[in-house]
């Protein structure tokens, strides 16, 4: 049986790859993540930054602009310019989308904000028009900042309210960094506990396991479509009706295996893949699913035509109700009922695996039933052509 079984598998592969189609949705994967890892080596961010050091000499304010620079996730792309009036002009021209102006003296700055005990500016930011991104950049603006702030006010204390005017600048800097908390004051984890790490991303490749995802669904729809067309030119002819449904799942396996395991060798390429136990139980539940699905839509659907309508439809639904890009938070109904929105949540919640079996289970039943009820009343109309 097993000799036969892998007789079988290697022959559906083998006809399967003589499919352009097949081929043509088998390349959409390498050139997505291709794609999005070039793009994510090319420089990138969702706002541009041009700081302006109106004096280079100002190591203060060199140190602060190399802390922004070395930013490796890429969200802001930064430019320098040493003109007030340049960095006024860009923004104007739309070469940049904000400027940010640092005092001529940003330490002394500083330490007159602290000995003040309260903020005052010490960066002038120039900006056209306020955004969501522009309110984001600000933020990295001011944890760039906070460290030398936070130590100017730390020896504004020691001198002022302690009068310990003779310890010298750099007792006090051992002493303050003696305090300092090493690390990230936050731990991460999910809600099953789990705290495995991930490969560092940039974040153009987030939303790579959403589409990979929805696209495994596609290669579902599409097998499901090659055996609606097998079956008009008679292909199954021979098989009884009632053993069709059995039939076009072992099909549609075949294709949809090899697009699950294309769909983890992508997730390791784009560097958004998590540890194998999990990318393994994940991808294989949600094969599983997305086949009941695919059978599930294809007996509703009856006509290849109608079908091959419905999966534009799908699409677009799936990709504003999964947390592909976004994770809305109504909707939810609907969203138990795609198959991708278990698998995107299984990754770091072992809860939606369970959630992803029971909906796999309740599918197929609904398959099964569906497809006697059919098959019942193809038989009560050719009995009553037989008695006509």
């Amino acid at each position: 049986m097993i000799g036969r079984f892998l007789t079988r598998y290697y022959l559906l592969n083998k006809r399967l790859f003589k499919k352009y189609s097949f081929l043509l949705i088998l390349c959409m994967v390498p050139l997505l993540v291709g794609g999005l890892r070039l793009a994510a080596k090319e420089e990138s961010g969702i706002a541009r930054v041009v700081l302006c050091l109106p004096d280079p000499e100002d190591e203060m304010a060199v140190l602060v602009a190399e802390e922004l620079m070395r930013d490796e996730a890429g969200i802001l792309r930064y430019s320098l310019c040493e003109e007030e009036e340049e960095a006024r002009r860009m923004v104007m021209e739309d070469e940049a989308d904000t400027a940010w102006i640092f005092h001529t003296d940003l330490r002394e700055s500083l330490q007159a904000a602290a000995s003040k005990k309260r903020v005052r500016p010490v960066v002038k930011v120039v900006e056209r028009k306020d955004s969501v991104s522009l309110i984001l950049s600000r933020e990295i603006l001011g944890a760039a900042l906070y460290p030398a702030f936070s130590y100017a006010v730390y020896e504004d204390y020691i001198r002022k309210n302690l009068r310990l005017t003779e310890i010298s600048g750099e007792q006090i800097r051992q002493a303050y960094e003696r305090t300092l908390v090493e690390g990230s004051l936050f731990q991460m984890a999910y809600l099953d506990g789990g705290q495995e790490e991930e490969e560092a991303f940039h974040y153009l490749q987030a939303p790579v396991r959403g589409m990979l995802a929805i696209w495994l669904v596609l290669c579902g729809l599409a097998a499901c479509l090659y055996f609606m067309q097998d079956e008009e030119q008679g292909l199954y002819a021979r098989t009884p009706v009632a053993r069709r449904l059995s039939v076009s799942f072992g099909v549609c396996a075949v294709f949809v295996s090899d697009a699950a395991l294309i769909l983890l060798l992508a997730c390791k390429a784009a560097g958004v893949f998590t540890v194998w136990h999990r990318e393994v139980w994940s991808c294989a539940l949600f094969a599983c699913a997305t086949l009941a699905f695919c059978n599930l839509i294809r007996l509703l659907c009856v006509t290849p035509g109608r079908l091959g309508s419905c999966i534009v439809i799908l699409t677009a639904g799936m990709l504003v109700l999964c947390p592909v890009f976004l994770n809305l938070r109504g909707f939810r109904a609907v969203k138990y009922l795609l198959p991708p929105y278990y698998y995107l949540l299984s990754v770091h919640n072992v809860r939606y695996l369970y959630g992803m079996a029971v909906y796999t289970t309740v599918v197929s039943v609904l398959c099964v039933v569906l497809c006697r009820w059919k098959n019942a009343g193809v038989r009560r109309r050719l009995k009553f052509y037989k008695e006509c």
